[in-house]
């Protein structure tokens, strides 16, 4: 109980909730077909995500929780009451909405949601059929395949953090299916962004860029930074990388190293900070419910700064709402069942 206060109030001191914020902003921007230099910057936002995970599963995992039995169990009600009562939220209002609307020609069948509902499957979406709209397809929450990749990575962390050898293999043979991925022998959507075995280097990329600094080996991120850009320009060069997202998964993790390293200097108290954090992850989960309510109602233009700022805005009140009504009453049940015991 002590240790989680500690925990709380050590994230205030940083700009991580900030930075959480602007992600998933720019996450909502590239669902409204926001490209930069033809590029999606969602995509880049996603992997920065996947480090940023990384980080926090590290910090729980070494700084958090205490050695015990009950260390493992303890890590995963954590992180479940993290994810799924705010998603849980904004997939009901979406089922009420669709219910509602017959927006997308929806489809119901009790597999389809419980799919959505238990998250998992969802970035296996090209062989398991978790689509409850029809026109066009889509889950639930349509951004939630990522939170099913992170959910895999939350069972898979705690191991390959506990055992050197085995976070040296998985780390070894993540990065080989990731580059044979970018250099398309195999499909780069799929394994250099979408499924586990092509990312998961990049939750412990993320992870350990606090603990290299602790360790004083700061030069370390400053190689990975310089390697990983070197080889988005050596493969860009000779074009290489001509497919699905496979310059923007590199420019993720080239634009998190230093994003969250700098983020790990950062020690001042802002303000707010921890309301951004809260408001980013709702935010990500709401935005294309709200995209979908504006179709439907046709109340303003799909196009234009009016639009994108109305989606913001619609998505931060729906989100804050939720915050409000559940995840606050969460923390605190969080606290109160000491998941973080001695």
């Amino acid at each position: 109980m002590i240790l989680y206060e500690q925990h709380k109030k050590e994230k205030l001191k940083e700009m991580i909730g900030y930075v959480r914020l602007l992600l998933a902003t720019t996450v909502l921007l590239s669902h409204l077909d926001v490209r930069i230099a033809g590029l999606n910057p969602g995509v880049c936002a996603v992997v920065i995500f996947y480090m940023l995970a990384g980080g926090v599963v590290m910090h729980i995992w070494h700084d958090i929780l205490p050695e015990g039995k009950g260390k493992l169990m303890a890590f995963y009600k954590d992180r479940c009451l993290r994810i799924f009562p705010l998603y849980i939220y904004v997939a009901s209002l979406t089922l009420v909405f669709l219910l509602a609307t017959s927006y997308g020609n929806p489809g119901y069948s009790v597999l389809t949601l419980c799919y959505n509902a238990i998250i998992i499957p969802l970035n296996y979406y090209m062989l398991i059929d978790s689509t409850i709209m029809t026109d066009p397809a889509w889950n639930l929450v349509p951004p939630a395949w990522s939170l099913g990749t992170e959910l895999q990575a939350y069972i898979l962390l705690p191991f390959a953090l506990q055992y050197k050898r085995l976070r040296m293999a998985l780390v070894i043979l993540s990065v080989i299916i990731y580059m044979t991925a970018n250099l398309a022998y195999i499909n780069t959507d799929y394994f250099g962004y979408r499924l586990l075995p092509g990312v998961f280097f990049i939750f412990l990329l993320g992870g350990s860029l606090k603990s290299w600094e602790k360790k004083n080996i700061k030069w370390l991120p400053v190689l990975m930074f310089i390697i990983i850009v070197m080889l988005y320009l050596v493969v860009t060069y000779q074009q290489q990388v001509l497919q699905n997202y496979a310059r923007e998964t590199m420019l993720g993790i080239a634009i998190g190293i230093p994003l969250l390293s700098i983020s790990h200097h950062i020690k001042k108290r802002l303000p707010y900070n921890r309301m951004a954090g809260a408001l980013s992850y709702g935010i990500f989960l709401t935005h294309f419910l709200m995209i979908w309510i504006v179709e439907y109602t046709q109340v303003i233009n799909p196009e234009g700064l009016l639009y994108y700022c109305t989606i913001i805005l619609a998505a931060a009140i729906t989100s804050w709402l939720g915050i409000a009504a559940i995840e606050h009453k969460i923390d605190r049940i969080r606290m109160k069942k000491d998941i973080i015991k001695k």
